[in-house]
């Protein structure tokens, strides 16, 4: 595998894997032996007369952030083969983009792992509305790599946003050492690595820093993309994988998925969160946080998803034990009316869209948990249902049931 840094070029690195999704995606729908589905049916009523009309199933396009990757090459293959057999593909372009290119009417959908800000609310075509669905969930681990030491080390917020602001540099520093007694860590530098792209594990993680490190939330803040105080920047989530395996005495955050879909090939912390115990990333452990996240319900409109951060619901959550403490939703992002010129759909597109997106909140949540991701709660599950019911073309539902 191949590692990333920063200054590599972005552009072409982004185009192959734009072209390598788009192959997969295209080679699950042609292997299962559909070439073309029998198309959507629609019936219209009027006061005169009930019209049916069968048209062409559609391709719809989603693009946006890489956390959720594996996960969406899983569910294009899965869906391509119920009829009407929908081709869907997906381009990992990192949360911003996926954003930028939503509201632009560029993709059908997007994916980002934080909610959008105010200033992109507002930035919004005059009258649209953006709906944000959580679609999955997941963990940011603190991966390393020292030599000779295989156990889970444990790690507060305050020594992790020590190490990545550049304050701790040695492994040996009494500030680790003191939350792992019994391990004998090296007097060693610390290496430290980052994502270079706009991610949602950089936001979830930088987040965590903020609300656990005064100086860090000053000084650097969270966001998808931040200025790193220290470190090499690499390339997503595999880019990161790589920069900590092949280096020696290293960190850097890593999304729990990785771990789950290639086991042992890193090793990573625990990390202790409000109760005051250590807790390890796993998917039950994902689960609970989950779950105490959302337990006071989500945003009732799309602008308040702005001030909603599952990471700080869970940082003032003292009494479920057990929580890991840094998780992030992956959201779908899609216009309300589909008919208007911003979103820049046909009928068609906009069933079909609609119609898979309900498949993957309602369907395909169990899968997920082979691929490191926790399956939505109940709650929000009835929640995603409502929000997608209210998408319209030309004042019709876009959700059809098929």
């Amino acid at each position: 595998m191949n590692f990333y840094r920063t200054g590599a070029s972005r552009r072409t690195t982004g185009i192959v894997v734009v072209l390598v999704l788009l192959v997969v995606a295209a080679g699950a729908y042609l292997a299962l032996g559909f070439g073309g589905g029998p198309g959507i049916t629609t019936t219209t009523s009027t006061n005169e007369a009930t019209t049916t009309t069968t048209e062409a199933a559609p391709s719809i396009n989603g693009c946006g952030g890489t956390l959720a990757t594996p996960l969406m090459t899983y569910w294009i293959r899965a869906y391509a083969s119920i009829p009407p057999h929908i081709n869907v593909s997906y381009a990992t372009e990192g949360s911003t983009m996926g954003i930028a290119y939503t509201a632009q009417g560029l993709c059908q959908f997007g994916l980002s792992d934080a909610p959008l800000t105010a200033a992109q609310y507002a930035a919004l075509p005059s009258g649209s509305t953006l709906l944000t669905i959580p679609i999955s969930d997941s963990g940011v681990i603190p991966a390393y790599n020292i030599p000779g030491i295989t156990a889970h080390l444990n790690f507060t917020g305050n020594v992790l946003a020590e190490i990545f602001y550049g304050t701790i540099t040695q492994w040996n520093d009494p500030r680790i050492a003191s939350l792992n007694p019994q391990v004998g860590l090296p007097a060693h530098a610390i290496q430290v690595y980052h994502g270079s792209d706009s991610r949602g594990s950089t936001y979830a993680f930088t987040q965590y820093l903020s609300d656990s490190n005064s100086t860090w939330r000053t000084k650097v803040g969270y966001a998808t993309s931040v200025n790193w105080p220290t470190g090499i920047g690499c390339l997503h989530n595999d880019g990161v994988a790589n920069c900590i395996a092949y280096n020696q005495y290293s960190i850097g955050p890593l999304e729990f998925a990785y771990e789950v879909t290639n086991p042992g090939q890193i090793n990573y912390g625990a990390v202790q969160n409000r109760a005051g115990n250590f807790s390890l990333a796993n998917l039950h452990t994902i689960q609970l946080a989950t779950n105490a996240a959302v337990k006071n319900g989500l945003p009732t409109s799309p602008s308040q998803w702005s001030s909603f951060s599952e990471i700080n619901n869970i940082f003032n959550d003292s009494t479920d034990a057990n929580i890991y403490p840094i998780i992030t939703f992956t959201y779908a992002l899609i216009y309300q009316n589909l008919s208007a010129s911003y979103a820049y759909m046909t009928r068609a597109q906009a069933v079909a869209t609609a119609n898979f997106l309900w498949w993957v909140v309602n369907s395909g949540q169990k899968p997920g948990a082979f691929l490191g991701y926790s399956a939505l709660p109940p709650s929000d599950v009835t929640f995603d249902d409502q929000v997608l019911s209210s998408i319209s073309y030309d004042g019709n539902p876009a959700y059809t049931g098929s």
